[in-house]
């Protein structure tokens, strides 16, 4: 039996508190709860998922079974659908209003003598986020545009291990940080300012270390600053399409259907504010075999994100002709992003 009034609003406040693992919004909230129906006692939420297939289904599921069995419904019964292409629309609104939309308590820092501000993002981790942002920024810089790189990961930063970067940032006497030089490149990470090799640190605090390297460092006049974002959709890439002037991102991909279906979650992010998605990078999106030359796409052909694709990149960049294909689409992807 289908439950509706007082009986269906006790169920829907028990399961309010979960969250979507990814967006980090109510489930309730994001409308997620299809219907709730009860039988001899026994509980079955139906819940609709943002995106097909979501790996992050089994969270909410035990989410919803742990909290439901505290209030003793041990039997409880969790079955998945997925929205249409109209109700995610609808729940970007919900998502502006309850998490990402700009209060004006949230300070919004100039643009500086920057160009273009392009954050690169991906909600899923291991897709080589890091490693495009380094050859965007080398691509960038060898086209004779004026370049830098802020990595945005302070729990995790690897843009300056891609780089080999030993040397600490230090602050002129003005007080503001003078960014590390590395072939060209204007870089700046949390690890260039701390000894503490591995950072564990609360929301607010990551927040304000992503604001203050962008507001305190001297970046001088760029063409391009690239933002290497950490994975997922918490305080941290939030913060900066907050808080800093970007003027659009780039998603990274891998083939992989599981890829995919996260990076849907990305763009549900980006437009919930207002942040232009400018295209795809798909990494790891082939290899050239090394005896007879014949190119192997790996995963899917497609990225299904209904954005149009920057660049293809290899799986494996050892072969001169792999590596000049490679430099001529990251060429063709900075053209693009610097004339939008």
């Amino acid at each position: 039996m289908k439950l509706e009034g007082d009986r269906l609003k006790s169920i829907i406040d028990l399961i309010e508190p979960i969250k979507d693992p990814e967006i980090g919004i109510s489930i309730v909230k994001l409308r997620m709860i299809d219907s709730v129906e009860e039988e001899n006692g026994r509980i079955k939420i139906n819940i609709k998922l943002t995106v097909p297939g979501c790996p992050l289904s089994s969270t909410i599921e035990k989410d919803v079974k742990k909290i439901l069995e505290e209030k003793g419904y041990t039997d409880a019964e969790v079955n998945f659908g997925f929205m249409s292409k109209k109700e995610l629309d609808e729940i970007k609104d919900v998502i502006r209003k309850e998490k990402i939309s700009m209060p004006e308590s949230i300070e919004r820092y100039e643009k500086k003598s920057i160009r273009k501000i392009i954050a690169v993002y991906s909600a899923k981790g291991g897709v080589g986020k890091s490693t495009v942002v380094k050859l965007l920024a080398e691509t960038a810089n060898s086209m004779g545009y004026k370049t830098g790189i802020l990595d945005c990961d302070i729990s995790g930063p690897s843009i300056t291990s891609l780089f080999n970067l030993k040397e600490r940032a230090y602050a002129d006497q003005d007080g503001k940080i003078i960014p590390i030089i590395k072939n060209g490149l204007k870089i700046m990470a949390v690890d260039m300012l701390t000894q503490v090799e591995a950072i564990i640190w609360r929301g607010p605090l990551v927040s304000s270390a992503i604001k203050q390297m962008y507001n305190d460092t001297n970046w001088g006049n760029l063409d391009i600053l690239f933002l290497d974002l950490p994975p997922g959709t918490s305080d941290a890439p939030i913060t900066v399409f907050q808080s800093i002037p970007v003027d659009g991102t780039v998603v990274v991909t891998t083939p992989q259907e599981l890829s995919n279906l996260i990076g849907k979650k990305t763009l549900v992010v980006a437009k919930s504010l207002n942040i232009p998605v400018m295209g795809v990078i798909e990494n790891m999106s082939y290899f050239v075999c090394k005896h007879c030359g014949e190119k192997n796409e790996i995963g899917s052909k497609d990225t299904k994100l209904d954005l149009p694709i920057l660049a293809k990149l290899p799986f494996f960049n050892d072969l001169n002709a792999e590596k000049e294909e490679s430099i001529n689409q990251l060429k063709i992807a900075v053209s693009k992003i610097i004339s939008m």
